[in-house]
């Protein structure tokens, strides 16, 4: 999973700034596929990618996009491993320091924990231009509407 590349073709729905958002149809991967952390869902039949632009593709371009392992593995890991850590953290804390009503205190400890990292995150992401580098990209355009 490190180290291998996903792929997936799709069809340019907009592109602008050297960021395209790419429409991905459903396939029957998707369902068990890892990469669905960068896949929004449109409707229920459309899946769409927002993807780095290097290829200056228009609307309607179909092209190939793809994402390292490395990176779903370091996403999945801020959104799920950092807070169940400070989960984990703010309980066994909390029910070491506290006296009364341990679990409640532990718990709101916990909550409070991964409130300031949500918090961090964000204030980091607002902060910080070029996330371009977590994006997928474009790494084939095989159809060039003209």
């Amino acid at each position: 999973m490190y180290t291998e590349k996903l792929t997936e073709e799709g069809i340019v729905k907009e592109s602008k700034d050297g960021i395209a958002t790419i429409v991905v149809s459903n396939s029957d991967n998707c369902e068990e596929c890892t990469a669905k952390l960068y896949c929004k869902p449109g409707n229920s039949s459309e899946r769409s990618l927002t993807v780095k632009d290097t290829f200056g593709v228009i609307a309607g371009d179909r092209v190939r996009v793809s994402i390292k392992g490395s990176q779903i593995l370091h996403v999945s890991f801020l959104i799920y491993g950092i807070p169940l850590i400070l989960i984990l953290a703010g309980l066994f804390f909390g029910m070491q320091y506290f006296q009364i009503h341990k679990e409640l205190f532990s718990t709101l400890l916990a909550l409070g924990f991964v409130s300031i990292y949500i918090l961090i995150i964000l204030f980091i992401d607002k902060k910080r231009k070029s996330h371009l580098q977590s994006y997928p990209e474009i790494v084939f355009v095989s159809d060039r509407k003209l």
